[in-house]
C-alpha cells in the first residue's frame, strides 16, 4: 500500500490502521492470557480437520466423476485383447506423454499389462475438465 494517505481509498486507510495497532499490540494482549502451545495444538487440530474434510471432499468429487464416466468406454477397454495391449504400450513408450521407458513391458504379466492398457486409455478421454485427450 502507498504511504502517501490522500491516494488511499478507505479500506487501505482502516487496513494500515488495524496492522499499526496490531503491530503495537504486546504478545500478552494477542494472546489474550492463553497459553501459546495450547493455541497452536488447537490451531494444528483445525487443520488436521480442515485436511480431512477436503480429502473427504475430493473423493466424492472423484467418485462423482468416474460414475459418469461413459460405461462404453469401460467396456470397450476390458474387452481389448493382449496383443493388442501389448502393441497399443510398446507404442506408448515412446509418447513423450508417458513415462513407461523404465517398464519393462516384456517382463510385465497380462493383468498388468491389461490395466497399465486401461489406465492410459482412460487418461486419453476427453472429459467436462479436459478439452482434448491428455
Amino acid at each position: 500500500m502507498s504511504s502517501d494517505k490522500s491516494h488511499k481509498t478507505p479500506m487501505e486507510n482502516f487496513l494500515d490502521s488495524y496492522l499499526q495497532d496490531l503491530l503495537t499490540m504486546s504478545d500478552k494482549d494477542i494472546l489474550n492470557d492463553e497459553d501459546p502451545a495450547s493455541l497452536k495444538a488447537e490451531a494444528l487440530q483445525m487443520l488436521e480437520l480442515a485436511k480431512t474434510i477436503a480429502g473427504k471432499q475430493r473423493l466424492a468429487s472423484a467418485k462423482t466423476q468416474m460414475a459418469s464416466t461413459p460405461r462404453t468406454v469401460v467396456e470397450q477397454l476390458r474387452n481389448v485383447s493382449i496383443a493388442e495391449a501389448r502393441a497399443y504400450l510398446t507404442k506408448a513408450a515412446n509418447d513423450p506423454r508417458f513415462t513407461l521407458a523404465a517398464r519393462e513391458l516384456g517382463e510385465m504379466s497380462d493383468e498388468d499389462v491389461i490395466m497399465l492398457y486401461q489406465q492410459i486409455r482412460l487418461l486419453e478421454e476427453p472429459d467436462d475438465n479436459n478439452s482434448g485427450g491428455a
